[in-house]
């Protein structure tokens, strides 16, 4: 599946999604959940780092891990790619309606950090 996929033949669609995201987590990557819809996830979902329970916590909500439906969203705060890694400093959850009802990770401060 890897080689595949870095030979560009091969999108990510109808892949297990269960893979895919320990795949990511196995390649170094940390994400953190930004937000997320107020009606299948809580507010507590906010700020969780992607791992192995949070994938355990979605799949038993009956979310896909990727979210695909739209449940959530991430921000990637570091990987193997990056020089730095982002720090988030301070945050606060709020929530906002509008077409659908979200909370949100308001980052109020943050910083990048060398990653030596």
């Amino acid at each position: 599946m890897q080689g595949v996929r870095d030979q560009g033949h091969r999108a990510l669609w109808g892949d297990d999604p269960d893979e895919i995201m320990l795949e990511f987590l196995d390649s170094g990557f940390k994400t953190v959940i930004v937000s997320c819809r107020s009606d299948v996830m809580g507010k507590e979902f906010i700020g969780r780092y992607l791992d192995k329970k949070l994938i355990k916590d979605l799949k038993n909500k009956g979310i896909c891990p990727c979210g695909e439906k739209g449940e959530f969203h991430t921000l990637v705060v570091d990987g193997p790619i990056f020089k730095k890694r982002l720090e988030i400093i301070d945050s606060q959850v709020i929530k906002k309606e509008s077409f659908r009802t979200h909370w949100f990770m308001d980052i109020r401060n943050y910083c990048a950090v060398d990653k030596n």
